[in-house]
C-alpha cells in the first residue's frame, strides 16, 4: 500500500471506489449491506456517512437521490424508513449514534432485541445502512456481527474538504462469534486507506438545521424532567418532619437526598462518599429507623 504524504497523494485515487462498488455488487446480488463506521468527535462520521450515500445512490441510480430525509437519530424514524422500504429500489439510511440507541451494555433491552429483527427485515428489503459511532465496542454485539464493512474516520482535512479514513471488509465467524477484519484489494495490492469529499452542501445544511430543531425538544424535555424531579422533591421534603432531619447526620442527609429524594442508586451515592454500596445501604436503614422513631414519638 503506498503512504500517504498528502492530501493531493490521496485524490489519485478514487474517491471511495472499492467500498461503494463492494457496497452496490452486494445490492445486485439482492443482498443488504450495513456499514458501521466508528471515531472520536470532529473526526468527520456523520460527513462520510452521507457521502458514501451519495456515492452509492449515484452508482445505483445515475443520480443522488439521498437527502436529508435518509437521516435518522432515533429508532422510530428508523423503522418507519425500513417498513416503506421495497427491495426493488435503493433504499439508503443512515444511522446516527448508534452506540447511544442501541449500546452493548443493553444487549439483551427490548429495542436492542428488535433491533436484530428489524436487520433481518433490512435483508429481505435490501436495505443500505450507514450507522456511524465514537467507538466500535460501545455498539451492539449482534449489530456488529452482522456488518458488513468497518470504516474508522481519521481526520478531517478542512482546506482540501475531505475526510480520511480506513476501511475494512468484516467476515463474523458463526461458530466463535467472533468478526475479523479483511483487506480490500486494489490490483492485487491491500488497500485499507481511502477519503470522501465533504457531502451536498443544501442537504448538509437542511442536516444541521434538523440537529437544532432536535437540540431544542431535547431541551424541552429536560427542562420537563427537571420541573417534576423538583415538585417531587420539594413534595417528599414538606412531608417530613423537623426531627427527621435534626436527627439525621451528615453522612445519612447526603444519602437521604441523593437516593430517597433524587432516586440516585446506591452505587453512585457510594462512590461520591468514597464508601462501599453496603455502606450506603446500611445508611438507608438507619435512615428508615430514625423515621419510624420519629412518627412514634410524634
Amino acid at each position: 500500500m503506498v503512504t500517504v504524504e498528502t492530501t493531493e497523494d490521496l485524490k489519485k485515487y478514487p474517491e471511495a471506489d472499492l467500498v461503494v462498488n463492494y457496497i452496490t455488487n452486494r445490492k445486485k446480488q439482492g443482498l443488504y449491506s450495513l456499514i458501521l463506521i466508528a471515531g472520536l468527535p470532529g473526526t468527520g462520521k456523520t460527513s462520510e456517512c452521507c457521502r458514501l450515500g451519495e456515492k452509492t445512490s449515484i452508482k445505483l441510480t445515475g443520480e443522488n437521490n439521498f437527502t436529508s430525509a435518509c437521516i435518522g437519530d432515533n429508532f422510530l424514524h428508523f423503522l418507519k424508513f425500513v417498513k416503506q422500504a421495497k427491495p426493488e429500489e435503493v433504499n439508503i439510511y443512515v444511522m446516527e449514534e448508534i452506540s447511544v440507541l442501541f449500546p452493548s451494555r443493553r444487549a439483551m433491552s427490548g429495542d436492542n432485541v428488535d433491533l436484530a429483527k428489524v436487520l433481518d427485515t433490512c435483508r429481505k428489503k435490501q436495505v443500505i445502512i450507514f450507522a456511524n459511532a465514537p467507538i466500535w465496542t460501545q455498539i451492539d454485539s449482534h449489530m456488529r456481527s452482522m456488518a458488513n464493512v468497518y470504516i474508522q474516520t481519521i481526520r478531517v482535512y478542512k482546506k482540501a474538504g475531505i475526510v480520511y479514513s480506513k476501511f475494512y471488509r468484516l467476515q463474523t465467524d458463526p461458530r466463535t462469534g467472533k468478526t475479523y477484519t479483511k483487506n480490500f484489494h486494489r490490483n492485487n495490492r491491500d488497500v485499507n486507506r481511502m477519503y470522501t469529499l465533504m457531502p451536498n452542501l443544501e442537504m448538509w445544511n437542511e442536516y444541521e438545521s434538523m440537529k437544532d430543531t432536535f437540540l431544542d425538544l431535547i431541551y424541552s424535555k429536560a427542562e420537563a424532567r427537571a420541573f417534576d424531579r423538583n415538585a417531587k422533591e420539594e413534595k417528599l421534603i414538606n412531608k417530613m418532619k423537623p426531627n427527621d432531619i435534626n436527627s439525621f447526620t451528615a453522612q445519612e442527609m447526603f444519602v437521604h437526598n441523593e437516593v430517597t429524594l433524587k432516586g440516585r442508586s446506591q452505587s453512585e451515592v457510594a462512590k461520591d462518599l468514597d464508601v462501599t454500596q453496603g455502606r450506603v445501604s446500611q445508611l438507608i436503614t438507619k435512615i428508615n429507623k430514625k423515621k419510624e422513631i420519629s412518627n412514634v414519638e410524634n
